[in-house]
C-alpha cells in the first residue's frame, strides 16, 4: 500500500514522526478508521420504502431566514463570517476573503430552498477558495468556473487529487492539495493558517471513481499580528475556527480537539441523517454533532448542512430544533450560532 501527501507542505508536529500520508491502494484512498462503502441496495431501499415522517416533512415549510443587506461586503477592515446556506461560508479574515464549498444554485433534481440575496456571479474580492471534498453539493462546476473567472483568486486549497476534477474549470488559478494533517502554504503576512484535517466521509462524482479523491476538514487559525503560525502555548493565534466538512460521528473530532486545544468555533453539519441505515456512516445527526462539538472542545457551535437542500428523509426544521434543544438542555444556548443566511457574525460581538 502506498501513502500520499504533498512533500512541499509541513505536517502537524503531533503526527509528523509517524504520518506518511493518506494510504491509497489501487487508486482509492483507504480508511484509517471506520471503513465505509456506500451500498446501492441502501439507496434503493430509501427510494422504495415509505418515509415514516412523510406527512410531517411535507407540512414543514421552514427555511432559514435571510438577511437582505450586503453592506458588509463593502468594508475590508472588519473580520466576519457569513453562512450562505448548506456548507458554504464566506469569511473575511485580516482583510482577506475565504470562500468554502461554494454550491450556490439548484442541483440536478434538487432545488435550492434558500439563497443569499445575490447571485454567485456577483461574488467578488475572493482571495482563497477552500474545497473539502468532491461531492456535488460542495463542489459545483458552474459556481467554481464563474467565481474563478470573476476573481483574482490567489490559491485554491484542496484535498489530494481534487485537481483531477476542478483542474479544467479554474484556468490559471493555482491549486494546492494537501493530505490530512498538512498545513497549506499561505503568506505569513496574512496572519491566517489553514490546516487540512480528517473527517469520516467518502468521495465520488460518478459510478466508478469511489474515493479517488481525498475528503476532509479545515482548521483556520487567525492571528492578529500577521504571524500566520501554528497555534502554540503562548497564544499566537487570536481565533481558531474549525470547518468540519461532511462527517459522521468520529473519534477524529476528539483527536483534533487535543491537537488544537483552543477552538473558538466549530462548524459541524447536522442535516441529511435519515434514514439512519443509509446516512449514519457519513453524516452526523444533531445529537452526534453535539458530541463532536464537545469532543472538539469548541466554545461556539455553528450548525450547517441543513435547511438548504432536501437531501434526506427528516423534516426541514428538525435538525436545527433538535440542536437548539440539546444546547438548551446543557445550558449552552448562548453558544449556539445560528444567524440568518447572509448575516455577518463574529464571536458574539460587533464585527472587529
Amino acid at each position: 500500500m502506498d501513502h500520499l501527501l504533498n512533500p512541499e507542505l509541513p505536517i502537524l508536529p503531533q503526527v509528523a514522526p509517524t504520518w506518511r500520508g493518506n494510504p491509497i491502494l489501487d487508486g482509492q484512498f483507504q480508511y484509517v478508521h471506520d471503513p465505509f462503502v456506500p451500498e446501492w441496495t441502501s439507496i434503493m431501499r430509501m427510494l422504495v420504502l415509505p418515509n415514516p415522517q412523510r406527512a410531517e416533512k411535507k407540512a414543514d415549510k421552514w427555511v432559514p431566514p435571510v438577511n437582505g443587506s450586503v453592506d458588509y461586503l463593502a468594508d475590508r477592515s472588519k473580520n466576519w463570517i457569513v453562512w450562505l446556506g448548506h456548507a458554504c461560508f464566506l469569511l473575511q479574515l485580516n482583510g482577506q476573503r475565504y470562500l468554502i464549498d461554494p454550491q450556490l444554485e439548484d442541483m440536478p433534481l434538487i432545488r435550492r430552498r434558500v439563497s443569499p440575496p445575490f447571485h454567485y456571479r456577483e461574488l467578488t474580492g475572493i482571495d482563497y477558495l477552500l474545497l473539502s471534498h468532491d461531492h456535488r453539493d460542495h463542489v459545483d462546476e458552474d459556481c467554481i468556473r464563474t467565481i474563478c473567472a470573476n476573481n483574482s483568486i490567489r490559491k485554491i486549497l484542496a484535498p489530494l487529487r481534487l485537481s483531477d476534477i476542478i483542474g479544467d474549470w479554474v484556468g490559471d488559478t493555482p491549486i494546492e492539495e494537501a493530505a490530512w494533517y498538512q498545513q497549506y502554504a499561505l503568506p505569513a503576512a496574512g496572519g491566517v493558517t489553514v490546516t487540512f484535517l480528517p473527517s469520516r466521509h467518502w468521495c465520488r462524482r460518478g459510478l466508478t471513481d469511489f474515493n479517488e479523491r481525498l475528503w476532509g476538514s479545515f482548521m483556520i487559525e487567525v492571528g492578529a499580528g500577521g504571524a500566520g503560525e501554528m497555534q502554540t502555548e503562548n497564544g499566537a493565534t487570536n481565533r481558531t475556527i474549525y470547518f468540519g466538512g461532511d462527517s459522521a460521528l468520529t473519534d477524529y473530532w476528539k483527536e483534533i480537539g487535543e491537537f488544537f486545544p483552543n477552538i473558538d468555533l466549530a462548524m459541524l453539519g447536522i442535516g441529511a441523517y435519515k434514514p439512519e441505515y443509509m446516512m449514519r456512516s457519513n453524516h452526523a445527526n444533531p445529537s452526534e454533532a453535539f458530541i463532536g462539538y464537545r469532543d472538539l472542545g469548541a466554545t461556539y457551535w455553528w450548525p450547517m448542512h441543513h435547511g438548504t437542500y432536501d437531501l434526506s428523509n427528516e423534516p426541514a426544521s428538525e435538525p436545527i430544533l433538535w440542536a437548539t434543544k440539546i444546547m438548551g438542555k446543557h445550558g449552552l444556548g448562548e453558544r449556539l450560532v445560528q444567524p440568518a443566511v447572509n448575516e455577518p457574525w463574529w464571536f458574539n460581538s460587533s464585527r472587529e
